[in-house]
Order: C-alpha cells, then sequence, then structure tokens
C-alpha cells in the first residue's frame, strides 16, 4: 500500500518537473513568459487610434 502511494507521488512528482522543464525550453525558444500553473489566458488589449485630420 506505501509503496504503491510513494510511486505515484513520485510519477506525480516526475511528471510536473519535465512538464516544468520542456515548457521552460518553450519559454526560450518562442521568447514568452509562460507558467506551469497559468489558469487564464492572456489577452493583449490594442489601442486603435484614428488619424482625424481637420
Amino acid at each position: 500500500m506505501f509503496l504503491k502511494r510513494f510511486f505515484k507521488f513520485l510519477k506525480r512528482r516526475a511528471s510536473i518537473l519535465m512538464i516544468a522543464f520542456m515548457l521552460g525550453i518553450s519559454n526560450v525558444i518562442l521568447e514568452e513568459t509562460r507558467m506551469v500553473n497559468d489558469t487564464k489566458a492572456k489577452i493583449e488589449h490594442q489601442e486603435i487610434q484614428s488619424e482625424e485630420t481637420e
């Protein structure tokens, strides 16, 4: 019982570590700043300025 829980815990921690490493490499390549536990999408708002000539 203990051994089963230990291997499940170890598997989960190894998975998180590998995901964090792969995301870090991806961020370096794509020059982004994402994190493993980002829950909401980051939306960029661009202000559109109209050119009014008077």
